[in-house]
């Protein structure tokens, strides 16, 4: 069973379980996309949570309080906000009083993203303008999101290996293999490109495959099979980790899940070969 412990998770597990969904006219939606997805439904009181990639939060009607951990300072204190980018990697939690958008974004390409309030601002009016049915291409235009091409092909090779195979590389030196690279300098051009561990990206992608399994019909035990987990329990507390919640409460919502735009890319071999190249000379 691959080891997911870090230092926040007294933090994590320490918190009660939370409130179900609020009252809402947004009925719960989950958008599936290669290495991208959205949330769109009623808000949550989430638990504390370290999210893998990058999160939009969008509030769609009022603000919703959020905070922050460092390890040094502890808990921030509380702020509102309309829309807030949460970087990869942030235990954060968040406390939501109407319905919300979250866009996760792809680790490989979606490195930009807009910085400034005022950015976020218009894009959240334009994304808060398009509806709730709105798709997640147009969720993501509506931030100025459109996919980057990835500098390392070796690496990129190996991203689209995991999307098609989630439950597979369990061992980093497979995966070092397929991108012709030691162990060593794998791990740190993949956070160099990624900008995850490996282990943390592989762990993003297989809840991508837990919710395809769901879609099918499938129940959590044989999504967390068809993902790689040991257990539905691993995956149940591994899912609370990332997002907040687990996957139980949220499937009991009756949430939809939209596969409409979940289309694997094919690895682009050729894509900045030269910068590749140069990197193998440092």
């Amino acid at each position: 069973m691959e080891n997911t412990q870090s230092e926040f998770d007294a933090v994590i597990i320490s918190s009660k379980d939370v409130a179900g969904f609020q009252e809402s006219p947004v009925l719960p939606r989950i958008c599936v996309g290669p290495a991208r997805a959205m949330y769109v439904g009623p808000g949550l009181a989430l638990s504390p949570h370290l999210n893998a990639a990058t999160t939009i939060a969008v509030s769609l009607q009022q603000p919703f309080e959020l905070r922050t951990w460092a390890k040094k300072g502890g808990w921030s204190d509380w702020h509102s906000e309309w829309v807030s980018v949460i970087p990869s990697e942030t235990l954060h939690h968040l406390q939501s009083r109407g319905p919300m958008a979250f866009l996760y974004l792809d680790p490989l390409t979606d490195r930009r993203h807009p910085t400034t309030q005022v950015e976020l601002l218009h894009s959240r009016e334009r994304l808060r303008l398009a509806g709730p049915q709105l798709g997640l291409d147009e969720a993501l235009s509506a931030f100025g999101l459109t996919s980057q091409l990835p500098w390392d092909a070796r690496i990129a090779r190996v991203v689209r290996a995991i999307e098609r195979h989630p439950a597979d590389f369990d061992r980093l030196q497979d995966a070092a293999a397929l991108a012709c690279l030691s162990p060593s300098r794998f791990r740190a051009r993949f956070v160099a490109e990624v900008g995850l561990p490996f282990r943390r990206y592989r762990l993003w992608r297989r809840m991508a495959a837990v919710m395809r399994t769901v879609a099918a019909g499938g129940n959590l035990t044989e999504a967390a099979h068809a993902a790689g987990f040991a257990s539905s329990a691993h995956l149940s507390s591994t899912f609370k980790s990332m997002f907040g919640l687990p996957a139980s409460t949220l499937l009991s919502m009756g949430v939809e899940i939209d596969l409409s735009e979940d289309e694997v890319v094919a690895a682009p071999e050729h894509i900045h070969a030269g910068v590749a190249h140069a990197w193998d000379a440092h």
